[in-house]
């Protein structure tokens, strides 16, 4: 039912969208009103059946069409006893045609089931029983008692009724199709819409999480060893201090970059903070490349220098891949190794990276952090950092596998298929070195 009003509100503008459909009905009535009492005048005139009783009575069957659409089998019955009450008295039925017309064809048109189903019963009796022998020069004792031309009009007013009705139907259901269509690809371009809005905000949320969690952890390590060693060895204690202020800067610049992804494109970056600091401005850090597989040794020694013993492995000829396919491989090293950091306590961390069919990416520590995951509800670091990780794999076609080692310690594995691209094509070189062991 709404997908029909949908479609009948659709139908434009028309000429019962200019004049009002009562105001309309008015005029039809007492048009054939006044047609009804000039035939019937002119039949007087011209010496024809026409007593002076029945001139009421043409002009009564027009005017009774009024109500036509509101209450169309009240007015055919109406007609039917005006037209019975001309026959009676004897009058010619000429002008009686238009209102006999109308009625029949206002029933087919705006009738019910029930009042159609009537109409097309009595069309076809019509056509059967005294069309069909008045052809064939039978039926003319019917004739003289029987109105027949009159009937066989308001039957075929009424078949053309029905006609129009039916296409009136086949056009609102075909308008309601189009409704429920254009109902449909708006709700699924509504929903695409916030797919892919739920996805931007995962990939951001992902991204803030891998820098806050990655940098924090490693100032907060920085500075807790800049503390216990204030007193004791204040050379040191002064390298921690810049070493804390290095990776706050790092996380900033990210952090802006990252932010500078959100901004329009033609916001001017001139009036933001940076530069006489040292620190990129904003637009610009937006323009710098995202971390790829050749940042992760850089990120190793970073971790080196907060502390944790880490190790760097690449096995097989290093290949190009894409800005993603990097950014992944580098934000798995990160979010494994700050989890040693956070977890494992006195550890030792390998990365191994293998360039094969598949690129494989390989985090293990033989810290505690695993074996105080055996008898909590899960395995260290299987939070928003482990999730975010299984989902940046997923979203390349591979799979991430991370859970405790035999004999102790913690295992991250990521392998991405196909993730290679031509020479002439990378976009995120491999790293520099095949191999190197930061201390």
């Amino acid at each position: 039912m709404r997908l029909a009003a949908v479609a009948a509100n659709r139908d434009g503008p028309g000429l019962r969208h200019i004049i009002p459909p009562r105001v309309l009905d008015a005029v039809v009535a007492v048009a054939i009103a006044a047609l009804g009492l000039v035939s019937g005048l002119g039949a007087r005139a011209q010496h024809e059946r026409m007593p002076l009783a029945a001139l009421p009575v043409l002009a009564a069957m027009g005017l009774v069409l009024y109500p036509r659409r509101r209450h169309p089998a009240v007015v055919l019955g109406a007609v039917a006893a005006l037209v019975v009450a001309l026959v009676v008295t004897g009058a010619a039925l000429g002008g009686s045609f238009l209102a006999v017309l109308c009625a029949a064809y206002s029933a087919a048109v705006y009738g019910s089931r029930r009042l159609v189903i009537v109409l097309v019963a009595g069309a076809v009796a019509a056509l059967l029983f005294v069309g069909i022998p008045q052809a064939f020069g039978y039926g003319g004792a019917v004739q003289r008692t029987v109105p027949v031309p009159t009937i066989l009009a308001a039957a075929g007013a009424a078949l053309f009724g029905l006609l129009i009705r039916n296409q009136f139907s086949a056009r609102n259901s075909q308008l309601a199709v189009m409704a429920e269509r254009a109902e449909w690809a708006a709700e699924q371009q509504a929903q695409e819409t916030r797919r892919a809005t739920l996805a931007e905000r995962l990939r951001i949320a992902r991204e803030l999480h891998d820098i806050v969690a990655h940098h924090v952890s490693v100032i907060v390590i920085q500075a807790q060893g800049a503390q216990r060693m204030v007193d004791r060895d204040p050379d040191r204690s002064r390298q921690a201090m810049a070493d804390v202020e290095r990776t706050a800067r790092t996380a900033l610049e990210e952090m802006r970059r990252l932010l500078g992804l959100l901004r329009p494109a033609d916001t001017n970056g001139a009036d933001e903070p940076g530069g006489a600091d040292g620190v990129a401005s904003e637009d610009a850090a937006g323009r710098q490349p995202l971390q790829g597989l050749a940042d992760i040794e850089a990120l190793v020694t970073s971790m080196a220098a907060a502390g944790l013993r880490v190790t760097l492995r690449t096995t097989g000829e290093p290949r190009l891949v894409p800005e993603d396919v990097g950014l992944t491989g580098y934000r798995i090293v990160q979010e494994a190794l700050t989890n040693v950091l956070k977890h494992a306590g006195p550890a030792q961390a390998r990365v191994l990276l293998e360039y094969g069919d598949q690129l494989e990416i390989t985090v293990t520590d033989d810290g505690r952090g695993a074996a105080a995951g055996l008898t909590g509800t899960g395995p260290p670091g299987a939070g928003r950092g482990t999730t975010g990780m299984r989902e940046r794999v997923s979203m390349l076609g591979g799979q991430l596998t991370t859970g405790p080692q035999p004999g102790g310690g913690f295992r991250v594995h990521a392998a991405i298929l196909s993730p290679y691209l031509p020479p002439e094509q990378g976009m995120t070189a491999a790293p520099r070195q095949p191999e190197s062991e930061p201390t």
